[in-house]
């Protein structure tokens, strides 16, 4: 009964062909755009300027909201470090590492399930994750730039990783490696479910013989 339950379940999942997905991978464009060229330089530019009805600043306001959530996950991460007592590194570190966790098994999830559109999302979803990771240390050499960000006495995790590694000099390299790792994975993965749902006649990933 249960490996029934499984399968009706599986085959319940959104594909790439449905209409409504299509639909919304269109919908999607102008955010997938807009989070391309999202860096440290444009941060600098909306701070403290109040969020106007135009294109940048409604792509800031999805963009803000998908972060909040996203910062839940990263905080959580830091919040086990805080009930387990694990060193000021692994602590600062474990707020990444869960923000980066959960999509990644997303990705895991889907591909289980054989679900190309699942697969896509979550590799979406890791890229934004990084490119946000990259504006993070992009600038540790300066930790009380958007005190907004962080706030009371919060210690940056960059600037703590990257001094206790004796890399902080190089944090606009280390960050500008990640952002362009995640802008790629971004646009490939949206570009790649947009061709298999309009121009593709994609089939399902075959499931291996046992």
């Amino acid at each position: 009964m249960f490996k029934r339950s499984v399968n009706r379940a599986d085959k319940e999942l959104p594909k790439l062909s449905d209409s409504a997905v299509k639909v919304g991978l269109l919908l999607l464009l102008p955010y997938v755009m807009w989070l391309s060229r999202y860096s440290d330089s444009y941060v600098q530019s909306v701070q403290g300027k109040a969020i106007h009805l135009n294109f940048d600043g409604i792509m800031l306001s999805l963009h803000n909201l998908f972060t909040s959530a996203n910062l839940i996950v990263h905080e959580s991460g830091h919040g086990v470090c805080y009930l387990l007592s694990c060193s000021q590194f692994i602590t600062s570190l474990n707020g990444t590492l869960f923000q980066l966790a959960l999509p990644i098994i997303v990705i895991f999830y889907y591909r289980k399930r054989f679900n190309r559109l699942g697969i896509g999302l979550g590799f979406m979803w890791l890229a934004q994750n990084l490119i946000y990771v990259a504006w993070y240390m992009s600038y540790a050499q300066t930790p009380n730039k958007y005190p907004f960000f962080l706030g009371g006495a919060a210690t940056h995790d960059f600037w703590y990783m990257f001094s206790q590694l004796g890399v902080l000099e190089y944090d606009w390299l280390i960050a500008g490696f990640v952002r362009v790792i995640a802008v790629l994975m971004l646009l490939s993965s949206y570009f790649y479910l947009l061709y298999s749902a309009y121009f593709s006649n994609t089939k399902p990933i075959q499931r291996g013989k046992r």
